[in-house]
């Protein structure tokens, strides 16, 4: 899974605030009533979509109106968004939202590496038990499709760490 900003903003935005849609108004009334932990991450959701200066306006009367209406400025330009981010001129609480980004992005690559990891082992536990990919799929109740582009082909995108761990245990354990 390649996670971009927008959509981990997106999916981010709709967690912290519990709600289901990309609807900058919804988004907007559900941080200035109760959760307002999600106002940094409202305000640059809106600006990589380039519209900083509209959330900015309808938050008017809000008690996020002065902050949206300063960072509306310097969040202006979409492709810039990111970089400003990781400046010292961002607000640490901005600078917040792209940390949880880096750690989300980094976190889905450490997983694939320890899904590759448990490849190259349950390869070596098939070989020495003469187990087949059919007889595994067939046992474990798995899409042979995916199994066979995983162990074959490398491709880690194709199985969760829980089912590659279930894939090796019963590798390990077949006789």
């Amino acid at each position: 899974m390649n996670l971009t900003f927008k959509g981990f903003l997106r999916l981010h935005c709709r967690e912290l605030t519990g709600l289901k849609t990309d609807n900058l108004r919804k988004l907007r009334d559900s941080v200035a009533t109760s959760m307002p932990a999600a106002a940094e991450a409202l305000m640059v959701f809106a600006a990589v979509q380039g519209k900083a200066r509209y959330l900015a306006a309808i938050s008017e009367g809000t008690w996020m109106e002065r902050s949206y209406a300063q960072m509306a400025d310097c969040l202006d330009d979409p492709e810039e968004v990111s970089f400003f981010l990781q400046s010292a001129e961002a607000p640490p609480r901005y600078r917040a939202v792209w940390s949880a980004y880096i750690a989300k992005r980094y976190a889905i690559a450490g997983e694939r590496l320890v899904i590759a990891g448990m490849r190259e082992k349950t390869l070596q536990a098939m070989k020495g038990r003469g187990v087949t990919v059919y007889r595994l799929c067939k046992d474990l109740g798995l899409n042979k499709g995916n199994i066979y582009a995983f162990l074959g082909k490398g491709d880690d995108t194709k199985v969760s760490q829980g089912t590659a761990r279930r894939i090796l245990e019963y590798a390990c354990k077949a006789s």
